[in-house]
């Protein structure tokens, strides 16, 4: 299945994030790491040089010398106390065929003891050779300094230390490297998503101008404020003025072009009643055919289920046509200056208890209280109504219902009714006034179809702009009162 663009870009950001984060996170492990095995390189060699000091005043001459050093307390002190520290394994001294002369452990005297990896060699080893063997199993690291009497060499002492304790140390570091990681890459996530919906703003504006061209709506401009998206604007308004030319000029230009909205217009309201009609009488169809064969059965009570069906559906079918002739039947319009700041006020007032129980917050943006619009104020009011009702359901998890308006660039009111809600599927945005449609389990599908018609009743345009997960703006623009 191919990425979407807001996907794409989610994902691009996170990656970066990513890499960068858990890059530095690795250079802060590996710079701890080679302090680690510095730090116990230096222990083993203060171990060392104690035994070399308690060896020295312990051995007499070169005939008692292995006697001398294994009755000394001092050096059995000394090489005892080396095992103090969690990160020592054993400490020894060895003759040149790796004898145990003397050992923290009195078994071990007068055996071989196996030779371990160089510890200087690890510690002067780059940093992923280094982590690598910190996380290996069964590896022991040795720290050796000779050992001589009278400037003759004489053997070893041998320290070994195994890498444990380095993993034990980091396992705090690694810790809050993790859960810094995880804020990164959840901080990441979230700005990407808010700069994909600013980035694929004017791509939802562009598509919802096509769609109403598509419409018939022939005087379309695009609201796109981004400097890099304005040249693209500008092009699409000649599109749109050039399409006007060849219609015609005048008078009759202009009552063409209307016509032309509204007859698509209607036709796209009521592309659903067909279907809303077809099923319901499929139903009847099907059931009065079994009642049929029932009623000619020995058994004619049963067909009692059947009649109940078919006066299901026509009640249905009833539903379905009072619905469509509310929808067609003339409205009395009184048209008069309202003002759009009271207005978007009075609506807020009606949905702000429904709201605080769903922990949505409503405000609004109208900065102008003379702006007015030429309406019917009831109507308009009904119609914004259901635009905010239809917002503070889209939050069932809490959100902000924000309500704008401005004068716009054509002159005409703008008001802006957004939410931060669930969003709209691209796939719905085209059908969402048509008549009957709807994606709510228990919805009419005739609510936005009316809102849609108020508007056009008042010769104004409405549009949506929506983006899944981040919320959905209707925008809706009417004229201005004289």
């Amino acid at each position: 299945m191919p990425l979407s663009i807001k996907q794409k870009q989610v994902l691009g950001v996170t990656t970066i994030v990513a890499l960068v984060v858990i890059g530095l996170s690795v250079l802060q492990v590996g710079t701890l790491v080679r302090v680690l095995l510095e730090q116990g390189s230096a222990r083993a060699e203060f171990v060392a040089s104690s035994v070399v000091h308690q060896t020295s005043g312990a051995v007499l001459s070169h005939e008692t010398a292995y006697q001398d050093i294994r009755s000394s307390p001092q050096v059995r002190l000394a090489l005892e106390t080396a095992i103090y520290s969690p990160e020592v394994l054993y400490a020894a001294i060895v003759d040149r065929t790796r004898t145990v002369i003397a050992a923290n452990d009195p078994a071990q005297v007068g055996k071989t003891l196996p030779r371990g990896e160089d510890l200087m060699a690890l510690v002067n080893a780059p940093g992923y050779q280094q982590v690598r063997a910190v996380y290996a199993e069964g590896r022991t690291f040795e720290w050796r300094q000779p050992l001589a009497l009278d400037d003759e060499p004489f053997g070893e002492i041998c320290i070994g230390l195994n890498t444990i304790f380095v993993r034990r140390e980091l396992e705090r570091p690694l810790l809050s490297a993790g859960v810094a990681v995880s804020l990164a890459l959840l901080i990441s996530v979230m700005v990407a998503m808010a700069l994909a919906q600013i980035v694929l703003r004017p791509i939802h504006v562009i598509t919802s101008g096509l769609s109403r061209l598509g419409r018939g709506e022939i005087v379309t401009q695009l609201d796109l404020r981004d400097e890099e998206f304005r040249g693209l604007g500008d092009v699409f308004d000649q599109v749109s003025a050039q399409l006007q030319s060849a219609i015609g000029e005048g008078p009759k230009r202009a009552q063409l072009a209307d016509l032309t909205r509204r007859v698509a217009s209607l036709g796209r309201l009521t592309a659903g009643v067909a279907h809303e009609v077809k099923n319901p009488l499929n139903a009847m169809t099907i059931h009065l055919e079994l009642l049929k064969q029932k009623l000619a059965s020995p058994e004619p009570a049963s067909a009692n289920r059947h009649v109940e069906v078919i006066g299901n559906e026509i009640r249905r079918l009833d539903d379905v046509v009072q619905g469509f002739l509310k929808f067609v039947r003339p409205e009395d319009v009184t048209l008069a200056p309202v003002k759009t700041m009271a207005l978007v006020t009075s609506v807020l007032d009606a949905v702000r208890v429904e709201a605080e129980k769903g922990g949505v917050a409503c405000e609004h943006a109208c900065q102008d209280p003379n702006l007015a619009i030429e309406g019917d104020e009831p109507l308009l009011r009904q119609a914004l109504l259901n635009l905010a009702q239809n917002a503070v359901q889209a939050m069932p998890r809490g959100g902000k219902l924000r309500i704008a308006c401005a004068v716009g660039r054509d002159g005409r009111v703008e008001i802006r009714v957004q939410d931060t809600g669930e969003g709209i599927a691209p796939e719905h945005l085209a059908r969402i006034f048509d008549l009957y449609f709807t994606t709510k389990k228990r919805g009419s599908g005739i609510g936005l179809s009316l809102v849609f018609r108020t508007i056009q009743l008042h010769n104004g345009d409405i549009d949506v702009e929506s983006t899944v997960g981040t919320g959905t703006t209707f925008v809706i623009k009417l004229p201005r009162a004289r």
